[in-house]
């Protein structure tokens, strides 16, 4: 009995392991048929380049394609790679200060390029170029997909860095340096200081190196490898996309009835059922709906967003609760109503539904947050987690508020001070 009850678990298991890839291998393929056509992949698949395409509208930022020259060069599998942010190619000698530098780039939607120490997927350590740049929606401005460039630094492409300033960046024992990438690169290619290549120093722990000068024509096949990646998803968008906003989307980040990569990677973090609504939009419409949201009404995120939240409403909904909320809205202020709403099977379910106005340093309402917790099976004032909805719902808008005024006024940026040298 106990061995049949093991095999059923593990069958469980597996089924969810399934279930799980299936849905990100669904939402890779979702991310880019929606703006691009269906020849996109089999055009992208023809680049000898490394590079990988990721999709800030999906929860932590994931990788939607990945080309045949990334995966020898990183040693993973297509398979292992959709679906996972690019930290994992991080390790433990990784620069978190370039590594900052990334996710503020992400941040203020713009392109960057930086030298960091990736690692393939047998652990070995190998500098790589990395060019990251956005594309964007031509209509909107908003960040449709980056696009990363990850070119070996291999001794081919290095400068002699003799005259640089050196780095507090050391690389682990191991013979790496002098072994071929999965890519048939040159390893990793570096320049200790002094000038002195990094494979007569291997089996050093904990030396310093000098700073990593990739030549020109390093640099040059980056930016080429990225236009031409670029050209390639406008061609296939039909010029729908492009790779710069015009002057006045530029002005204006704060596009009405979008959501900006930035606040997306705050907003998917929040593991609540919540919608976000820009009032500023005709008939108030939804712009952001989380993944608790959908699986709580059956709804997938593309049904939901530029809806009003009245498409949850039926036959038996109480109107002088709606009223209520339509009040609470027109005054800018928050309420709190349960009202009987209906999933997407048109199964019912009494929803503890809070409002609230979020708005921005000037005190104006620029969004409306409303937080959903099914209270069918439980009373008003408990919840299976034993923590009061009210409190559940205000941490919800707390965290909203908090992912909203992170992104307005300066420093979005971060200033890392060098350290006083001591004589």
């Amino acid at each position: 009995m106990n061995t049949v009850e093991g095999l059923e678990t593990t069958e469980t298991v597996v089924k969810k392991i399934h279930t799980k890839a299936a849905r990100v291998a669904e939402r890779a393929e979702k991310s880019l048929a929606l703006p691009y056509d269906e020849h996109v992949s089999d055009a992208l698949e023809k680049h000898e380049y490394n590079f990988v395409l990721t999709d800030p509208k999906l929860p932590d930022h994931p990788i939607v394609f990945a080309s045949e020259g990334f995966c020898k060069m990183t040693g993973y599998t297509n398979m292992e790679v959709i679906g996972r942010n690019c930290r994992f190619l991080q390790g433990p000698e990784t620069d978190r200060q370039t590594v900052m530098e990334i996710r503020d780039a992400i941040r203020e939607e713009r392109a960057c390029q930086v030298q960091i120490l990736n690692y393939t997927k047998q652990g070995k350590p190998f500098w790589n170029l990395f060019h990251m740049a956005p594309v964007y929606c031509r209509k909107t401005g908003r960040v449709i997909h980056y696009v990363g460039v990850q070119t070996p630094v291999s001794s081919a492409f290095v400068v002699s860095s003799a005259a640089s300033t050196p780095t507090r960046l050391s690389v682990v024992d191991e013979a790496a340096p002098t072994e071929p990438l999965p890519s048939g690169g040159e390893g990793t290619g570096f320049i200790a200081r002094g000038g002195v290549d990094a494979s007569d120093r291997r089996g050093e722990v904990g030396v310093t190196y000098a700073t990593v000068q990739p030549s020109a024509e390093c640099r040059q096949r980056v930016l080429e490898a990225v236009d031409s990646v670029v050209s390639e998803l406008t061609e296939a968008s039909h010029g729908k996309v492009c790779c710069t906003r015009s002057a006045e989307l530029e002005t204006n980040k704060a596009i009405p009835g979008t959501v900006c990569s930035s606040m997306l990677l705050s907003l998917t973090k929040i593991q609540q059922s919540f919608v976000l609504a820009d009032p500023q939009q005709p008939d108030m419409p939804i712009i952001h709906a989380s993944d608790v949201f959908c699986a709580l009404t059956g709804y997938l995120p593309e049904e939901v967003v530029g809806k009003n939240c009245r498409f949850l409403q039926g036959p038996d909904t109480d109107q002088e609760s709606v009223q209520k909320l339509r009040d609470a809205i027109k005054e800018e202020k928050p309420c709190t109503v349960r009202l009987l709403n209906y999933r997407k099977d048109g199964t019912r379910f009494w929803n503890s539904l809070h409002i609230a106005p979020v708005r921005d340093s000037k005190g104006k309402v620029i969004y409306f947050v409303g937080v959903q917790l099914d209270v069918t099976a439980a009373s008003e004032g408990t919840c299976e987690k034993g923590v009061s909805p009210r409190l559940q719902q205000m941490g919800a808008v707390g965290a909203v508020r908090v992912a909203v005024r992170s992104l307005q006024g300066a420093g979005l940026r971060r200033v890392v001070t060098p350290p006083e040298v001591v004589s």
